[in-house]
């Protein structure tokens, strides 16, 4: 069996969880199978301009070409793609299918449907609007994707043509991230034949840390993510409640001199080895994302030092944070009850525990051996349907 992983990577500055699952993903995979086995082909945002957009964004046919010439010279018999927009353009999937491969794309969001990615809209919360219209304008008069006018003209424009042009129609299977993501797709459309439940696996840096304090979030500073509804809430308590913020960037000065407090503690951008350091040191990492996540890679890693993680009651956190077992779940407006509950909570160390076991599940060595046999039962003349990961 050979494998060609496909990814359109971000933008050297805003690597995301995308990007990490890509790569932890093909070294993961080339060790159980073989690095002649397991074939890569990326692009960077970092190359992109407006003239490249035009002419890669509808159907790229460099891309295209690119990826059929390696599918059919390498024999390859299954194309996993992660990212393809906007660079690599849907052409990819279309290239697989004609060079004989089997093609299964990972939803890492919901981008198919809501050009922001995320089914959430700034000033208004959770949004499905777009759903409900083959070709609603929302996303263009919400300025929903990087809040630019012109962008999400392009990016919904873009995705009505995918859709037109059936050129989706080419994906045999979609790997979803968590149940509450199967169950979403599925109501807007998908096929459960089609839809295959498989988490991302993590890669640990480094040991569990035996002393923890204090609280940590990760993520970028948007609405979204949900970091004002914790800092207001901090800017109330006591400063013996230590909280660490770091992946703020474009606007973290305006956060500081908003909320001065010697309690809360800016760290700006850091590298992923120094910013695995920092959660592992961690009493509590808070996941406080007001939207519909699709997974929860920090969640997963935070545990795997033995963190345990307050989150909201919403989307596919239930599926990661058992209230009072691996951490805290609660609605919006007990966040800071939750906080005060977690400081001295009586049975931290069990949490710990729960949360060091149960990230296990998720670990690389584990998750990459299911996904072969998932491969390996797509390229099997009788296989028919597979809708489960375990």
């Amino acid at each position: 069996m050979k494998i060609l992983v496909v990814h359109n990577k971000y933008q050297s500055k805003n690597i995301g969880g995308e990007d990490i699952v890509y790569e932890d993903e093909v070294l993961s995979l080339q060790s159980e199978l073989g690095k002649e086995n397991v074939l890569s082909y990326e692009v960077k945002n970092d190359d992109l301009t407006k003239l490249k957009l035009i002419f890669n964004i509808l159907f790229s046919i460099k891309y295209y070409k690119d990826i059929k010439k390696i599918v059919i010279e390498n024999d390859i018999n299954i194309v996993h793609v992660h990212n393809f927009f906007p660079f690599l353009s849907p052409s990819i999937f279309k290239a697989a299918k004609k060079g004989g491969a089997k093609v299964v794309h990972t939803l890492h969001n919901y981008r198919f449907w809501c050009i922001s990615g995320t089914f959430y809209r700034d000033g208004y919360g959770v949004c499905e609007i777009c759903t409900r219209s083959r070709f609603s304008l929302q996303g263009i008069l919400s300025k929903c994707f990087r809040k630019s006018l012109f962008q999400s003209v392009v990016a919904q424009f873009s995705f009505w043509f995918y859709r037109s042009s059936k050129i989706f129609d080419n994906i045999d299977y979609f790997f979803v991230l968590t149940n509450f993501q199967k169950e979403k797709i599925k109501s807007l459309g998908v096929e459960e034949r089609k839809i295959i439940i498989k988490p991302n696996g993590f890669q640990v840096l480094e040991s569990p840390q035996n002393k923890k304090d204090g609280y940590i979030f990760v993520g970028r500073s948007e609405e979204f993510k949900g970091l004002l509804i914790l800092l207001d809430v901090w800017s109330k308590l006591d400063k013996k409640f230590v909280l660490t913020i770091i992946g703020t960037r474009n606007n973290e000065e305006k956060l500081k001199k908003y909320y001065q407090s010697s309690n809360i503690i800016f760290k700006h951008v850091l590298s992923r080895e120094d910013t695995m350091s920092n959660i592992s040191k961690a009493k509590y990492l808070i996941q406080s994302s007001i939207g519909y996540e699709t997974f929860g890679l920090t969640i997963i890693e935070a545990m795997s030092y033995g963190v345990p993680v307050i989150g909201f009651d919403i989307g596919t956190r239930r599926e990661f944070i058992k209230n009072n077992v691996n951490g805290f779940l609660c609605e919006k407006q007990k966040l800071e009850d939750t906080i005060k509950k977690s400081f001295n909570f009586h049975e931290y160390e069990t949490l710990s525990k729960n949360a060091l076991l149960d990230s296990k599940e998720f670990d690389n060595s584990f998750v990459v051996k299911k996904q072969i046999k998932i491969y390996e039962n797509m390229i099997d003349p009788s296989y028919i349907r597979v809708s489960t990961y375990e």
